[in-house]
């Protein structure tokens, strides 16, 4: 977002003094909102990266009428955001000096900052505040709308977009000239989230285990607290679900570890626990190009992850029947990930345009769709759907398609304790499900067989068209053998 982030005049000042504070965590909320109402999104794409800005330390200048967001790159600096509202009013001025104020309090030697070059209004702003130009990176936007299709092709005055600005304000007098020095990002520097970010995708790599390196990959870089909204945030043990509790402050390197976010805590709705999904996505054998429909999005963390997984020539229809969180999935997905799209839509009915290569569903049914079964590719369609009882609590299936046929081979994958399936979830479904459950564990299933077939001597579980049998697809005789 580079190319948006210097849009808004920020203006010359006048005779007021705005008194610029410290964010805290009351303005976390009234930070994202203030990101998106100017900018369409918190997330900015610059010198080939992805920043979150909302996460930042930042300042406000009070009453809320402007805001900078800055993060720390070893002995230097990076303004990420500045804006005012209106301009005009010295806002700008102002929370550029107390940045500078309390950035050299901290021994900070540098003050950096990206801008594009179709904003020469910007750019004067800078200039006069004691910033100097440092390099141009020719084609850098060009590059950074790849990774955020949203940014603009023109600027001020019609310019077009292309170019990125490097600008550099010197903090200390025994600070060497700008002419001698790197911006931070062209140099060699621990992030402390991006390093968290990828010792968790190692993590997950041994722990769920993982053998695609895609999966890890996205694991590595996509932003989980992006999702989550703002910290500090609620979690939830996987070795204890009794009760959640709170991290100590907003530093997005807590949400780094296989623990479930709460998303909605009264209803019990996480963002889920990364090493199960981690897992699942593994048994898939998800392929870049591939379409995924994710039934249950919520705010959009795992359909992202699925979105990096299957690259940018693939496609992600993310379903979710809750208009609040699809509305928080569409916007958090616009930023970095235009090949998933979120449907507000009834998950357990709803059917996509193009046939599925996979179909995953995020929260736990008591029977099949035959909705998510016929829109699946003939070709090694794959579904995955947890089964669950009246407590949360079943088991993965995975349902394979090979070619045109009523018999589809299924195995269990994993246990799972999940949130429930609106519209998946009916009371004698439910008690069938039970029974079955009872006589033999989930595992004894080995495939998925439809109508006209009906039931032998083999089913474990019967539905409205379709039935689930401890034979495997080739079996022609109605004996059966499961344990029982």
């Amino acid at each position: 977002m580079a190319a948006e982030r210097d849009m808004s005049a920020i203006g010359e000042p006048d005779t007021s003094n705005p008194k610029v504070r410290p964010a805290d965590a009351a303005d976390r909320a009234w930070i994202a909102e203030f990101l998106r109402e100017r900018w369409g999104a918190a997330m900015v794409a610059v010198h080939g990266e992805v920043i979150d800005a909302a996460q930042l330390p930042a300042l406000v200048a009070e009453p809320r009428r402007g805001l900078a967001t800055w993060r720390r790159l070893g002995d230097d600096a990076e303004l990420v955001s500045l804006d005012a509202v209106p301009p005009g009013h010295g806002t700008g001025t102002a929370l550029i000096e107390a940045l500078t104020e309390q950035l050299c309090a901290e021994g900070c030697t540098r003050l950096w900052l990206t801008m594009t070059n179709a904003n020469p209004s910007a750019l004067r702003f800078y200039l006069r505040r004691g910033f100097r130009l440092s390099q141009v990176r020719p084609g850098a936007v060009d590059r950074a709308r790849r990774l955020k299709p949203s940014i603009p092709v023109v600027g001020e005055h019609g310019i077009p977009l292309h170019d990125e600005l490097d600008l550099c304000r010197v903090l200390g007098p025994d600070t060497s000239d700008v002419a001698a020095a790197l911006p931070p990002w062209s140099r060699a520097h621990p992030d402390p989230v991006v390093i968290a970010r990828r010792a968790y995708a190692e993590e997950l790599r041994f722990t769920a285990p993982v053998r695609s390196p895609a999966i890890v990959k996205a694991f590595a870089t996509v932003p989980r607290e992006h999702f989550l909204g703002p910290g500090p945030w609620r979690v939830l043990s996987p070795m204890s679900m009794a009760g959640y509790w709170t991290t100590e402050n907003a530093d997005p390197c807590h949400v780094y570890h296989d623990v479930l976010v709460a998303i909605d805590e009264e209803r019990r709705l996480n963002n889920g626990q990364p090493s199960l999904w981690a897992r699942l996505y593994d048994e898939l054998g998800l392929t870049e190009g591939a379409h995924v429909v994710h039934v249950g999005a919520g705010t959009g963390y795992y359909s992202a992850v699925l979105a990096a997984i299957v690259g940018p020539a693939g496609r992600v229809t993310a379903i979710e029947i809750d208009a609040a969180l699809a509305a928080r999935a569409a916007q958090n997905l616009a930023t970095a990930w235009p090949q998933a799209e979120v449907v507000a839509a009834d998950g357990f009915t709803f059917r996509p345009e193009r046939p599925a290569d996979v179909v995953i569903v995020n929260a736990g049914v008591t029977h099949f769709s035959p909705a998510w079964l016929d829109t699946l590719a003939p070709e090694n369609g794959r579904l995955l759907v947890p089964l669950t009882n009246a407590k949360r609590w079943g088991g993965f299936l995975l349902v394979t398609l090979a070619g045109e046929t009523q018999r589809y081979p299924t195995r269990f994958v994993h246990h799972v304790g999940i949130i429930s399936c609106v519209g998946g979830r009916d009371p004698e479904a439910e008690a069938r499900l039970e029974e079955a459950i009872a006589k033999a564990p989930m595992t004894v299933v080995r495939s998925l067989r439809r109508a006209p077939e009906k039931p032998d001597a083999s089913c474990w579980l019967a539905g409205d068209g379709w039935w689930l049998s401890r034979a495997p697809v080739a079996d022609t005789d109605a004996a059966g053998s499961g344990d029982v």
